[in-house]
Formats: C-alpha cells, structure tokens, sequence
C-alpha cells in the first residue's frame, strides 16, 4: 500500500517536444484515481513515467515514500496493465499468472496459492489450463489483470485497458475493476480517454490537456462546477452547449444575448456577473438543462425560445434532440415520453440556475 507523489514532472522529447508541463499530483493510498483527457495530452505519459517506462526530464516522482526518479520498473513495486493484454500465447492461463512469480524465485506453493486467489477473485479458475487463444475478449482482459494482482504490488497503473472490448463489455469490466478495487484496497492509477469511464470509476478525476493538469476533484463535483471551459466541455455526454455573447442590463433585468438568443441570468449568478455587463462572455447549458416549454406553462414569453428541431436520436432511456434557434445549434435530452420529430418548431427554455459563464480570453469560470 502506497501513496504516489508527482513534484514538477516534466516530459520534453527529442526536438523540444513537451509533453507533460510541470505536473504536481498527489494520489493517497488505496485512492482510485483516473487521468482522462483527449489524446495526447500527456496521460499516458505521466503514468509510463511513474511506472519507470519513460524517463523524466524534470521533477521526482516518489511512491510509498520513496523518490523512484532513477529506480527501473521492477524495483519501484507496482504492477501494470496495457491495453493490448501482452499475454504469452503458448502458455495457458495458469502459467501466465505465474510467470513474474517464477523470474523472481518465489516457491513453488506461493505461486500456487497466489494464482489460486487471484484466479477466485477474478472468477477465471475453470480457465486455468486454457491458453490465451481460447478466451474471450473479456476473459484474456481478466488474466492480464490477474498477472498483476498475483504480484500484490503497491499501486496498480492501467492504460485504456478497456480499448479493445465493446461497449457492453467495457460496462461489464469497468464494474470489475472497480469492485477489485474496493475488494483488494491497493492504490490505483487509471488512464483513459473516455470520460463516461473516469466518472464512473474513479475516486478523483484528474483531468489534463496539453500536457497541464485543469481540474482534480471527486467526478460529481468536476461536472457540476467544472473550472474551466475545456472542462467543462470535455466531461459530461453530450457535451455541453457553448454560446458567445454579451452581458446586458443589470439586476433582475441581466440577460445573456447574442443574435438570435436572449436569455435571464438567476439570481445566484447576478453579483458575480455585475463586473462583466456590456462585456463579451461565453455562456455554457449542459443538454439535461435545455427544456421543453409545453411542460412548463409558467415560464414567461420572454423566457421562450423558439426553435426548430433538426436531428432525433432515440437513446432508449433518454432522447437527443438537436435544435437550431435563428442560427443557434445546440442539443437537448429528453425523456422517451416527449414525442418530438424532425422540422417541428417548439418552444424550449433554459434552467438558467444551472448556467455557466466563461470568461472567453482565459476560459476560466466567472460562475
């Protein structure tokens, strides 16, 4: 059990190419801790350097309370999944799990209950004697996390172990992993793309781009109040709709407008915004936030806006709708009750007190 310390680390390739900028990251131990963001942006990095695959160029890197800066990777105690498994294919299972064991001389009886818990854990004991071609996706995807557990490192690093599978089968895995962790309390490092994953498994989100860390938080607080507009746009499906335009009157009478659109400011928001009256902003509406105005009689005409439905996509427990006002594209979700088709004009209105509002030189939150 171990925490994992980033000081500083950075990455600069051949050429000049900096791929990670300056991280600081501290993950406690036994934490489950996801890195997600687009590609490139560095995830892969930070986690290949804190596995001792890639070297740093600056900054130290300690796990456990031990600098690992010049430690190759068998001797900082951690254990790593990939994306591709990297299974030996002419060794069965059995074998497989046992392999690391052997290179470092455990006995015979270790190994041989080690592979036995892991395998009960992971439920894979009636594929023992299989070898890797004879398995599913799934179920090589198990033994490569098997190979790992055997070794009862101090932290587990995974890279988009998850890629390869389809999506039913990556739902079934992400629930996996995260009752192994919960089960076996070992600090975790995950790293994916995809952010349906990281807010659905990790204690914390920490959510990079260009090599820059934006936003660490729990994955509920980095979508209600995310702090900054990649963020906000890049966690949450669909994305969140962005406009940009300006802030008039002030008061109760604060509106968001741009061509075509005109919508009130909440209450909550007004004192925040008062510096930024007359001023261009950029005003975010999650889809779960854009409403159907037949549903609610009591919002006032003004309030209304007037749109024209594009596309429909029927999601089974939900409904994407995407909808142009004078010009204005953004996309809704709604409930399967709602009967709603293409071309027809409705009336939508905003839940304004889940607004946002970004300042559009910086990107960074106002509210």
């Amino acid at each position: 059990m171990a925490n994992v310390i980033l000081q500083g680390v950075k990455k600069v390739y051949p050429g000049g190419v900096e791929a990670v900028k300056g991280v600081n990251l501290e993950v406690a131990d036994q934490e489950f801790v996801v890195l997600v963001g687009p590609s490139g942006c560095g995830k892969s990095t930070c986690l290949r350097m804190i596995a001792g695959l890639e070297t740093i160029t600056e900054g130290r890197i300690s796990i456990g309370g031990r600098v690992v800066n010049d430690l190759p990777p068998k001797d900082r105690d951690i254990a790593m999944v990939f994306q591709n498994y990297a299974l030996y294919p002419h060794m069965t299972v059995r074998d497989n799990l046992a392999f690391g064991l052997k290179l470092r001389k455990f006995p015979k009886e270790e190994i041989a209950q080690r592979v036995r818990e892991a395998a009960d854990i992971l439920e894979i004991t009636n594929y023992l004697d299989r070898r890797p071609k004879a398995l599913s996706g799934g179920q090589r995807q198990r033994v490569a996390l098997g190979r790992a557990i055997v070794r009862k490192p101090q932290v587990f690093l995974f890279d988009e172990p998850l890629s390869n599978l389809d999506a039913k089968l990556r739902v079934q895995m992400r629930t996996e992993i995260s009752k192994l962790h919960q089960r076996i309390k070992t600090t975790m490092i995950y790293v994916t793309h995809d952010q349906v994953e990281a807010m659905t498994m990790g204690d914390r989100i920490v959510v990079l781009k260009d090599g820059v860390i934006h936003q660490v938080d729990d994955p509920v607080t980095v979508y209600l109040r995310p702090v900054d507009r990649f963020v906000a746009g890049f966690i949450g499906s669909p994305p969140m709709n962005f406009f940009t335009g300006r802030l008039r009157g002030s008061g109760p009478e604060t509106r968001f407008e741009k061509e075509g659109l005109s919508v009130p400011c909440a209450a909550e928001h007004r004192k925040a915004l008062e510096q930024w009256e007359g001023l261009e902003v950029i005003y975010g509406i999650r889809p779960e936030d854009v409403l159907l105005a037949r549903s609610a009689p009591d919002v006032p005409p003004g309030d209304r806006i007037a749109a024209m439905i594009e596309v429909v996509e029927p999601m089974g427990s939900e409904v994407y709708v995407y909808f142009n006002a004078s010009g204005n594209a953004f996309i809704g979700r709604v409930a399967p009750r709602e009967r709603v088709g293409v071309g027809e004009r409705i009336e939508v209105y905003f839940d304004t007190a889940k607004a946002h509002y970004f300042d559009p030189d910086s990107g960074e939150t106002i509210v």
